[in-house]
């Protein structure tokens, strides 16, 4: 096998092959692996609430909104 058909990790511009890292080295790899694909499901479970947050805002306008004038109070103190 060549090196360019071996797999290989880039680690601030040098590349390195994975069949020469130590154990050490391919634990690390492996729980950066491990974390990545934990932060790619976090960012989603982030997205969904995201945009749930704004679907249940606009709902609530919506409510609001169709409350007759005299049953919406301000958040302004009376004088």
């Amino acid at each position: 096998m060549t090196d360019e058909t071996k797999p290989t990790i880039t680690l601030d511009g040098m590349s390195y092959a994975v069949s020469d890292l130590t154990q050490t080295a391919h634990e690390a790899l492996q729980s950066i692996r491990f974390v990545e694909a934990r932060l790619q499901q976090l960012q989603g479970e982030l997205a969904v609430s995201q945009t749930a947050h704004v679907a249940y805002a606009r709902a609530l306008k919506a409510e609001l909104e169709q409350q007759t004038p005299g049953t919406v109070s301000s958040t302004m103190p009376s004088p």
